[in-house]
């Protein structure tokens, strides 16, 4: 299981100093670039040797997703711009999160909300897919967003997708703040990515809860192999980079 941290490009050397495997950086940042600023940032990432395989944020706050004076094709020019440049680094996995981008508009039914929301996110798959990408919806807690709360809502909407391309992630923290119980993980049959920080805070994980070893136990019994991304912050990544470390690995060697 690779370990990665969620930060800018610019922190490369610093995460790979706290022994990260991978750096998870924002899509939204990397789209916004000036072709000459992300030419400067493909090169910087490439002396760095650090990888990019996963990346999240996926869309400005300022894109409403769900709003109706929103276009496919304005979804679509966005999707592929950015998406060429998560090729370009490296990205395997877009984490599908942008809780204000995909908020319900006031006045609109959820149902409603719903289908569009499914449409949008198979648009978001069928675009991905031409670029190798596996797009995981990223269910948020509702301080974030009034769309995808849970990973069983997460689930369903994954499922009501259809899409070989689109699948799920599970976010401790958020779980946790919605006080839900981390064996949903088995019950919708298993993820495609994680993210971890501790509910106090929102900070990088130092110590055993009871909660990690049950998120871990769920993911170990569904066999899951993949990614895991520290989302929280942290004081001193250098120093606490190998502690963070050594006690995910211990989760889930334990579980």
């Amino acid at each position: 299981m690779k370990i990665g941290f969620c930060g800018p490009l610019d922190r490369m050397a610093e995460i790979a100093e706290g022994g990260f495997d991978y750096i998870e950086p924002a899509m939204n940042a990397l789209a916004a670039m000036p072709e000459g600023d992300f030419l400067n940032c493909l090169a910087r990432a490439k002396e760095a040797a650090l990888p990019c395989p996963a990346f999240n944020c996926m869309f400005p706050g300022s894109l409403a997703l769900l709003a109706p004076t929103t276009t496919d094709g304005e979804i679509t020019r966005y999707l592929h711009g950015m998406f060429e440049r998560v090729r370009a680094l490296g990205g395997k996995i877009a984490v599908f999160g942008s809780g204000k981008s995909r908020m319900r508009p006031d006045g609109v039914p959820y149902g409603e909300a719903f289908r569009r929301l499914t449409a949008v996110t198979r648009l978001i798959g069928e675009t991905a897919g031409q670029y190798g990408v596996t797009v995981v919806i990223e269910p948020l807690n509702r301080g974030e967003t009034n769309m995808i709360n849970s990973v069983g809502e997460g689930a369903c909407l994954a499922a009501a997708v259809h899409h070989p391309s689109v699948s799920l992630l599970a976010d401790y923290f958020h779980i946790a703040v919605e006080n839900q119980p981390p064996e949903d993980i088995l019950r919708v049959g298993g993820i495609a990515h994680a993210h971890i920080a501790t509910k106090e805070g929102r900070r990088i994980p130092l110590e055993k809860e009871e909660g990690f070893e049950r998120m871990f136990s769920a993911m170990k019994q569904t066999g899951y192999q993949g990614l895991i991304s520290v989302e929280g912050r942290c004081d001193d990544l250098k120093k606490e980079g190998p502690l963070s470390i050594a006690l995910l690995r211990e989760l889930y060697a334990d579980a």
